[in-house]
């Protein structure tokens, strides 16, 4: 549009057959054709010291095979569904260079990923029914907020000091968003030092601000409904943890 600012878009359309481990479980899967369309339109501006683009963006996928291994009590049952999944989102991302020896990244995301027509049940040994309808729900692990933060610079020509800073916004652990986890930060940082030709050196700090936390999903808690997670209290259960205060040291030699 002018020497700086300008229009981008761009779309994608693809259309996919399962893939053979779709025939892996004991029934046989939905063979409809998967269909993936990608839809992006946005604005970008560049100058000297910024790369900005802002852009809105839409993507589907229709006809997932999927197999819920679902608890209740002791026993497990296998539960095969076809659903679809949706998302739209935004997103900006900037680069920028400042002044000399200092370069910045800075990624906004929010989206919003949820499932359609997501709907299966499973009849147990004792009589009870199972269902899942998580048709509107946001998907498991998927946070709606995504936020990095990407600083370095440069003190000499050959030594390169950088951090990271990523953001994750609440996630839900179950399909019935009954379980979630709050928001929480990752952190990592550094020193580069190309000592010479061949030899080059690293000091990376993993979570150096020391964040405590959980993420991931809850096995066997697919069935959990909202109102039955209200009246549960200090039961163990799995899922992953974030990382712990860490320091690598790395050495390179190139012959």
């Amino acid at each position: 549009m002018t020497k700086h600012f300008g229009l981008t878009a761009d779309f994608t359309y693809i259309v996919q057959h399962p893939k053979f481990e779709a025939f892996a479980p004991a029934t046989m899967p939905n063979t409809d054709k998967i269909s993936v369309p990608l839809a992006r339109a946005g604005v970008y501006y560049n100058n000297q010291w910024l790369s900005l683009t802002s852009m809105f963006s839409y993507i589907s996928k229709t006809n997932n095979n999927s197999t819920l291994n679902l608890q209740h009590g002791s026993e497990i049952k296998a539960a095969p569904l076809t659903y679809d999944i949706q998302t739209w989102g935004w997103t900006t991302d900037a680069v920028m260079h400042p002044f000399k020896g200092f370069d910045s990244h800075f990624l906004f995301t929010y989206q919003k990923p949820t499932y359609k027509k997501y709907e299966t049940s499973i009849t147990f040994n004792d009589g009870y029914v199972g269902n899942i309808n998580a048709t509107g729900n946001i998907v498991a692990e998927i946070p709606e907020v995504l936020i990095e933060l990407d600083p370095s610079y440069m003190i000499t020509k050959d030594i390169k000091l950088w951090t990271s800073f990523r953001y994750f916004s609440k996630t839900y652990a179950n399909i019935n968003e009954a379980y979630y986890f709050n928001g929480h930060w990752e952190t990592f940082g550094g020193v580069n030092w190309q000592a010479s030709k061949r030899l080059s050196l690293g000091c990376t700090v993993v979570n150096f601000l020391n964040h405590t936390g959980a993420k991931g999903s809850i096995a066997g808690a697919e069935l959990i409904t909202k109102d039955e997670a209200k009246g549960i209290k200090n039961q163990l259960m799995t899922g992953s943890y974030l990382r712990p205060f860490t320091v690598e040291l790395t050495a390179s030699l190139k012959f």
